[in-house]
């Protein structure tokens, strides 16, 4: 997205930071760029109940990969970073295969009425310090059911058997329903992103006509 603006105006002009806001040749440029959002949540807290048609269990890898990397190559595969390149499982083949062998903990929900795997989420992180929630993944024919939330619970309560007080994760300002799950999920963000956004506009340059803003 470009469009003419002077230089004042922009300096002005509100930052999100879901965006990178360039002044080239008279002309603003203004295209997405991935900001990821830390979040934490207390693992003591309670996670809401939800009613699931799906059992809900650790990953067991040898067993469960298969089904569990074709359900990443599928669903990330049309997904914001991979969507873009013109062959994403070979970006995606070689992390899924890495992170299913280096996860210290995965759970995933299996369809009673199929028994397909329709959900996982791993975790890593626990040896070196706050685990991290990765690959938190639902087919899509079977979202909205509370599967993620199941997965959460689970992994909540395994972590803090195993004497965890902290979860983190993940998400982008742009990914709306994720961060709306989060949030009400009992997750925190660890830093204002807007607040960021406007520290950073505040801080830059004011002289050059074709400077990179944010």
């Amino acid at each position: 997205m470009r469009f003419p603006l002077s230089a004042e105006l922009l300096r002005r002009l509100p930052r999100h930071p879901d965006w990178r806001y360039e002044r080239i040749d008279g002309e603003v440029w203004l295209s997405p760029r991935a900001r990821p959002l830390h979040l934490r949540r207390l693992t003591a807290l309670p996670v809401p109940q939800t009613r699931v048609n799906a059992e809900v269990r650790e990953l067991d890898v040898p067993s469960d990969r298969a089904a569990v990397a074709a359900l990443l190559l599928d669903t990330w595969s049309d997904e914001n970073p991979y969507r873009s390149l013109e062959s994403p499982a070979e970006v995606l083949g070689p992390e899924v295969d890495r992170d299913l062998d280096t996860a210290e903990l995965g759970v995933v929900a299996v369809a009673v009425d199929s028994g397909a795997i329709c959900a996982v989420a791993l975790v890593h992180g626990q040896r070196s310090g706050t685990p991290m929630l990765t690959w938190l993944t639902v087919t899509r024919d079977a979202r909205e059911r509370g599967l993620a939330t199941g997965l959460l619970r689970l992994i909540t309560t395994t972590l803090r058997a195993r004497g965890i007080s902290e979860l983190a994760s993940t998400t982008s300002a742009a990914n709306t329903p994720s961060l709306r799950w989060h949030l009400s999920r009992g997750f925190h963000l660890v830093e204002d992103p807007m607040r960021e956004a406007v520290r950073a506009t505040s801080a830059a340059p004011r002289e050059r006509d074709d400077v990179k803003l944010g």
